[in-house]
């Protein structure tokens, strides 16, 4: 009867020392798994915040970039256009800004190509909230967007054939090309806000 018992006993905490390591084991895989997840989602926000960094947050939208690309291949180009297009030429750049202070933003789109461009600037497109065109500027190189108004919209600072231009929202559009502008003595300002140049404001870059 004691052997009996005795033998019981030795069963018995064998089986609970087995299901306490079991236990023991699965608690340990669940740990690891947790901190294997934990590092994945640390490492993906240390990408997103090296993005933020790298490039001005203005120019960092991808939802309103797909938009962008809908626009360009659907009503700015045409099939004609976007058959003589190579890849590397169907990249564009955006720009975020409330130009008229009514809470909405503007947005500015560089392109900035071979096929946009020529030896004085390039293509760079100015669209409403609702991505209706405003400007379509030509020639165009670096904005500097003042702080000043003139018409209720933000005054234009930009540099054509070495010279600096001042554009001036007027009846619905900036001047379309900056080059025939007259030019002015008067220079950007410290506090003008910077677009599409990559010493004070690189933009991301989206294909299309």
């Amino acid at each position: 009867m004691y052997k009996n018992s005795l033998s019981l006993f030795i069963i018995l905490s064998g089986l609970l020392f087995c299901s306490c390591k079991n236990e023991n084991t699965k608690n340990n895989q669940i740990e690891v798994i947790k901190q294997i997840e934990d590092k994945e989602e640390t490492v993906t926000e240390i990408k997103k915040e090296a993005v933020s960094y790298e490039y001005a947050e203005q120019t960092i939208d991808d939802e309103l970039a797909k938009q962008i690309e809908n626009y360009i291949t659907t009503k700015l180009l045409t099939e004609d256009d976007l058959e003589l297009m190579t890849e590397k030429q169907r990249i564009f750049q955006l720009y975020k800004i409330d130009l008229n202070n009514d809470g909405k933003n503007e947005v500015f789109v560089n392109f900035l190509t071979s096929y946009f461009c020529g030896t004085g600037g390039c293509t760079l497109l100015l669209l409403n909230s609702n991505l209706k065109l405003i400007t379509r500027f030509s020639s165009t190189r670096t904005l500097f967007v003042e702080q000043t108004f003139q018409n209720n919209w933000k005054v234009i600072m930009t540099k054509s054939q070495g010279s600096w231009r001042k554009l001036i929202y007027t009846n619905g559009s900036y001047p379309s090309n900056p080059s025939v502008v007259e030019i002015t003595t008067q220079s950007a300002s410290s506090q003008a806000e910077i677009m599409f140049g990559n010493d004070f404001s690189k933009a991301k870059t989206y294909t299309f």
